[in-house]
C-alpha cells in the first residue's frame, strides 16, 4: 500500500490523556448543546435527555444501548462475539462507568 507524496502522520502513540485534553479544549472554544433536526434541515432541537462531553457514562451509556442495540437488533455467532470484543474495546475508555452487556456474555 502506498501512501501519497504529501501524506504525513504523526509520530507516536496517542494517550487517552491526550485525546481528553483536546475534545476538552475543542468543546470548549466551540460549546454545543445535544439535539438533533428533526426531520429536515435547519430544524435542530435540543435534546436535554441526550448525553453530551460533560457525562462520559451516559454518553457510553446511550451509546450502547441506544445506538449499538438499534444497529444490532439480533445478534449471533460471530457478529455477536465481535461486537462484544468492540464494546469490551469501548468500555476501556469509559472509567468508572459501570460497563453493560446488551448482548450477553
Amino acid at each position: 500500500m502506498y501512501f501519497p507524496d504529501d501524506f504525513h502522520r504523526a509520530d507516536g502513540s496517542k494517550t487517552a490523556d491526550l485525546i481528553n485534553n483536546a475534545t476538552l479544549a475543542i468543546f470548549s472554544a466551540h460549546p454545543t448543546q445535544p439535539g438533533g433536526n428533526k426531520g429536515e434541515v435547519n430544524t435542530y432541537t435540543l435534546d436535554p435527555n441526550s448525553a453530551d462531553f460533560g457525562d462520559l457514562c451516559k454518553l457510553y451509556t446511550d451509546f450502547v444501548n441506544v445506538t449499538v442495540r438499534s444497529l444490532y437488533l439480533s445478534t449471533q455467532g460471530a457478529l455477536r462475539v465481535n461486537l462484544n470484543a468492540n464494546l469490551d474495546f469501548l468500555f476501556q475508555a469509559f472509567d468508572g462507568c459501570t460497563q453493560i452487556f446488551p448482548y450477553g456474555y
